[in-house]
């Protein structure tokens, strides 16, 4: 077998996350007196973090004047209502379950912060999968390769020619490209196959139970 290693990203990918992001968003957009978004918008959004989520749906951006104070009750808003809607896309459980049976190494890398990931990780993945690198403040979000090197470093992990990385988006597809490693995207998530179109994974999957025909199990 080629892989004994996949990092997946999280949100849309493993995790079907935006209503929550939605809600939350257009939540506080209204408390500040603000236009919200669609599903649709959101969904567009998404992708380079918290942040950048904030930044995107505010109509002035990083430049509207109580930004900093929006952005952390945001994250705090978030943290407590990231649940509400929150589901695994179809098979990822059952796929988790059996990859770890079979011995594959797994961890998350993705640029949702710290604290809603290790979350998300207790609710859903553990004992399957049981480290997150998340937006912690301390190292470059992707597709910046540092996140998949710390992951790799805590999986113990040198060869980077094992490893299969598992994504939806064009940031997962320029993270694995950064970092060297092949990828495989999902068409299910918060991209469809004409945004993802024009790069070059080993495979495009629409539900991730075909993830076992990439690996060959």
């Amino acid at each position: 077998m080629k892989y004994n290693t996949i990092l997946f990203d999280l949100d849309g990918t493993l995790l079907y996350t935006l209503e929550d992001l939605t809600d939350s968003i257009n939540y506080m957009l209204e408390k500040y007196g603000l236009p919200t978004h669609s599903l649709e918008d959101v969904r567009r959004f998404v992708g380079n973090g918290l942040k950048m989520l904030v930044i995107r749906a505010l109509p002035e951006g990083e430049k509207y004047q109580h930004f900093d104070k929006f952005l952390a009750e945001f994250i705090k808003y978030y943290n407590c209502h990231n649940l509400i809607k929150t589901r695994p896309y179809n098979g990822i459980m059952e796929t988790t379950a059996k990859l770890k049976e079979l011995g594959i190494k797994m961890a998350i890398v993705t640029n949702k912060g710290q604290t809603a990931s290790e979350s998300l990780l207790e609710d859903f993945f553990k004992p399957n999968i049981n480290i997150v690198i998340g937006d912690d403040g301390n190292h470059p979000r992707k597709p910046d390769p540092a996140p998949i090197q710390i992951a790799l470093d805590k999986l113990g992990v040198k060869d980077k020619s094992s490893v299969l990385y598992v994504g939806d988006s064009e940031v997962d597809a320029a993270t694995a490209e950064n970092s060297g490693l092949d990828y495989v995207l999902c068409t299910y998530g918060f991209r469809d196959m004409e945004d993802l179109k024009d790069f070059s994974p080993i495979a495009y999957v629409d539900n991730i139970v075909k993830l076992f025909n990439v690996l060959q199990l």
